[in-house]
């Protein structure tokens, strides 16, 4: 299964990228729980460019004030699944060109069997 497959490569990179006071937050189970709920949620494709997602994503950044509330940590509303190049240009402000905007943007899809495949481009001629 897919999610199989993308679930020991993100955390490993979140847990890269955890500042020391919230690596216990990456490492707890909960989060775990919740992490791969905005995955399945966002069909494992990254909400910005449709690319196979890897990380998982806070709107509103952790920071030592609001680490303790689930209302930021564990809140799906919060949450969005990204490629590690958007997480990226995410964190760094910056906007790379020719993000897609629409899931019928995405370059993949699910083929019959449930894996996920590059979009098939069909010649208009």
């Amino acid at each position: 299964m897919l999610g199989d497959r993308l679930r020991s490569v993100p955390f490993a990179v979140e847990k890269k990228m955890a500042r020391a006071f919230s690596k216990p937050f990456y490492n707890s189970p909960e989060w775990q729980k919740v992490r791969q709920a905005v995955l399945m949620r966002d069909r494992f494709l990254c909400v910005k460019c449709g690319r196979p997602a890897e990380e998982v994503h806070h709107k509103t950044h952790l920071s030592p004030n609001n680490i303790g509330d689930p209302r930021i940590t564990m809140n799906m509303d919060n949450l969005v699944s990204l490629c590690r190049d958007c997480h990226f240009a995410e964190h760094r402000g910056e906007r790379i060109d020719g993000l897609r905007k629409t899931k019928d943007d995405y370059p993949y899809e699910f083929d019959a069997n449930g894996m996920l495949v590059e979009k098939k481009v069909i010649s208009p001629h």
